[in-house]
């Protein structure tokens, strides 16, 4: 089995020129691409979705051979303050149809969370998530893009069981998962990491359109970072998974800079 590794845009570079250009130097074709953490001088709130700014983003990235696997667009979509809120729904509209203009495999974001955890997970919370998602849902089905949930042990969708019910709630082509199962890794499921791998796949493995390899370790209760393919995240499980349902999806080393780009590729490519 091969597979092709991307990273995330702000771990190449600052800003977008050079992340094209130090991108295609090391021969990283994939990204997920933060527009607001890589082009830090546009107001994106501001501006909206401007088409013009979208095709010279889309000329620049075509221009250095670069595909968007995840646009990321992660904002907190259980926000209480209604202002706020709205912002964050608009933010995630607009970038929509960047989505669309880039070609991107999936647009990403995170589910948010509430002042505690009881209330985060809480049903009330649960069903004010799945409101403020379906016109997002929808619009998303309009223009024929992709959203990408992506499940957190401290966020609303925080394990593959409550995924597997915003799937079944929202009933949609257009929704889909980014699987990090780091994030779904705290001391009180650590134990449970096979479980998890083998629900997600179960579950919704073909609604999986990409995955975040982010590796970890422990030391008592503090999780750390470790290079891919070298610590505790059991990531040939998931290589054996892929293969067995058959899917394809984008794959990309979460929290990896270039300097430790080589060592990640060397230990994945062992595991494969």
């Amino acid at each position: 089995m091969k597979m092709e590794f991307g990273l995330r845009g702000h771990d190449i570079a600052d800003n977008f020129d050079d992340m094209c250009i130090t991108a295609e130097k090391n021969k990283v074709k994939k990204l997920q691409f933060a527009l607001a953490k890589t082009m830090t001088e546009v107001n994106f709130d501001e501006v909206g979705y401007d088409a013009q700014l979208s095709r010279k983003i889309k000329e620049k990235l075509d221009s250095h051979g670069l595909h968007i696997s995840v646009l990321g667009c992660y904002i907190n979509p259980v926000a209480q303050d209604k202002d706020f809120l709205a912002a964050q729904l608009k933010r995630f509209k607009n970038f929509l149809y960047y989505a669309k203009d880039f070609s991107a495999d999936v647009i990403g974001t995170e589910t948010g969370a509430l002042e505690t955890l009881e209330k985060t997970r809480s049903e009330e919370n649960y069903l004010a998530f799945l409101e403020n998602f379906r016109p997002i849902i929808k619009e998303a089905e309009k223009i024929g893009v992709t959203v990408g949930i992506e499940p957190v042990y401290s966020l609303t969708i925080y394990d593959p069981q409550r995924m597997r019910r915003f799937i079944d709630d929202i009933n949609s082509p257009a929704l889909g998962v980014i699987l990090d199962v780091s994030n779904m890794i705290h001391p009180v499921t650590r134990h449970m990491q096979s479980d998890i791998i083998n629900d997600a796949f179960d579950l919704f493995g073909d609604k999986i359109k990409a995955i975040h390899l982010k590796d970890f370790t422990f030391d008592g209760d503090e999780k750390h970072f470790a290079v891919a393919g070298t610590g505790e995240l059991m990531t040939e499980l998931i290589f054996d998974r892929i293969a067995e349902r058959g899917i394809n999806p984008e794959i990309i080393l979460d929290e990896t800079n270039l300097s430790l780009y080589e060592d990640s590729l060397k230990a994945l490519n062992a595991i494969l």
